[in-house]
């Protein structure tokens, strides 16, 4: 295989795992990132001995991740402390009601059976189906697919089986009597950023992966990831360029000019971790086609002055109407009043993360992106939001809020505007684009591109979709295409 000259622009998960797959292929690699440090959207923030991971906060289908250390000819665990949670994580209906789920099957059976008499063996056939799909859909995670790839019959065949017409929910539907758990086996799909009532039955690999495959935590939190990527790309020799935004790629002779801000570098080839349409308007002067985007999220940094007790590592509070809240903020670019929410305590696992005796709260709040709005239009719904997210987390920690408020050392926000601004996601859509049916597979925009040779795009708004084990695969197609197109 011919050995290029290979600029990766930008330096998110999907980046540093193909330039890690690229420089172990025996590439000049150089990776160009607007930020002072690596990770995009799996960020830290460090503040007054507090490691806040601003971006994903748990790891799933940790096989995707040794296949990266396994490419490139080393063990996972010299680079990465990967443990499993005993307890996966609570749900807090508004009704006072709660369940547990666990790595314990057994238990997580118990705790179904209690909220709806007959869910164990419901459970077990659901984790089946879901099985089902998982193995069909495996393969294909790491398959690049084109809009001609869906002339082939031996696609067909497929459609029924992955149920692709049917939503996550209908999915579960006639495995669960009660919406309680009917919502319990889909919300997996808010971290797609869709509703469950929208996305493809076929996304219910993640509730499979869950259940049966377990959550990991990186021991020193989830920024330990992207580090130990980027260790693994400098292993093998890729260069990294900080505080460097690339401002047009120009394709000129066979070859490519960065244009960057302290002048312009030439590459053999391309690998464009940049959000998609970020991509194709702004550096490569390309008007892309419409799009579906995901919603964007609220975020709220907390470093607690004491430990409290009543919560896990990881923990979701539904709101007392859940339907109406994703069709306000799907449908109606509204700000729900009673949000459900996602609260991750990782001080639970890991102590490491914040100094002694002292907790963490992330809280993740889904809200409408910016494509119908402007930037400021959180402004008069944050501080509502803020107060109602931390009234429901006192009650169930045994405070009043204002206790709970009192306990705030440390806070930090993150609002729709800023992953535009620092990660230039189209509309503040922190997903990037939707896991709809038209948006997967053959319809999402492809890892190479369809007339620049030698031009490959990786990240969650392209093949195979988001979430870090999947953008971790979407590394591996990137790298078996640029083997096959340098032979």
């Amino acid at each position: 295989m011919a050995k290029k000259t290979i600029a990766v622009v930008g330096a998110g998960v999907g980046g540093l795992a193909t330039a890690a797959r690229l420089a172990h292929d025996g590439h000049t690699v150089r990776v160009y990132e607007k930020l002072p440090e690596a990770g995009g959207r799996a960020h830290c923030i460090v503040d007054r001995g507090f490691r806040f991971d601003t971006g994903p906060s748990f790891v799933l289908m940790p096989d995707f991740f040794d296949e990266l250390f396994a490419y490139c000819g080393t063990e996972i665990g010299a680079y990465l402390d990967l443990r499993m949670l005993p307890v996966h994580y609570s749900i807090f209906y508004a009704d006072g009601d709660t369940l547990t789920i666990f790595a314990d099957s057994t238990r997580t059976e118990l705790e179904l059976e209690r909220i709806e008499p007959g869910a164990g063996p419901k459970y077990r056939a659901f984790l089946k189906e879901t099985k089902r799909i998982y193995e069909l859909v495996k393969p294909l995670m790491t398959r690049s697919f084109s809009p001609r790839s869906m002339l082939n019959p031996s696609y067909w065949g497929l459609l029924p089986r992955l149920r692709v017409f049917e939503s996550f929910w209908k999915l579960a539907c006639p495995f669960f009597k009660t919406d309680k758990l009917r919502y319990a086996f889909t919300f997996e799909s808010m971290f797609l950023g869709v509703s469950p009532f929208d996305a493809p039955a076929f996304y219910s690999v993640i509730t499979y992966a869950d259940h049966v495959q377990k959550i990991f935590h990186p021991q020193g939190g989830m920024y330990t990831i992207p580090q130990a990527f980027e260790s693994l790309a400098r292993k093998f020799g890729a260069q990294f360029r900080y505080n460097e935004p690339v401002e047009r790629i120009i394709p000129r002779a066979g070859r490519y000019v960065l244009k960057l801000a302290s002048g312009s570098e030439e590459a053999d080839a391309v690998v464009c971790n940049a959000d998609y349409p970020y991509a194709q308007r702004t550096l490569l002067n390309r008007q892309p086609r419409r799009y579906h985007y995901s919603c964007s999220v609220f975020l709220l940094y907390l470093g607690l002055k004491e430990k409290v007790s009543g919560l896990q590592h990881h923990n979701l509070f539904f709101g007392p109407r859940i339907r109406e809240n994703l069709y306000q903020i799907f449908y109606e670019d509204a700000y729900p009043d009673e949000p459900a929410f996602y609260v991750h305590v990782p001080t639970v696992t890991d102590p490491t993360v914040a100094p002694a005796g002292k907790d963490i709260l992330y809280i993740l709040i889904p809200v409408p992106n910016l494509e119908h709005q402007p930037v400021e239009a959180i402004d008069e719904h944050k501080q509502q939001l803020r107060s109602y997210v931390l009234r429901r987390i006192a009650e169930k920690i045994g405070k009043h809020a204002a206790e709970l408020e009192a306990l705030i050392e440390v806070e930090h926000h993150f609002l729709p505007g800023d992953f535009i601004s620092r990660y230039n996601l189209e509309n503040g859509a922190t997903f990037g684009l939707a896991h709809t049916l038209f948006q997967s597979a053959f319809f999402r925009p492809a890892n190479q591109d369809a007339t620049l040779k030698n031009m490959y795009y990786a990240g969650a708004s392209t093949q195979p979709g988001g979430g870090l084990p999947v953008v971790i695969a979407g590394s591996r197609i990137v790298a078996d295409l640029m083997k096959n197109s340098f032979r």
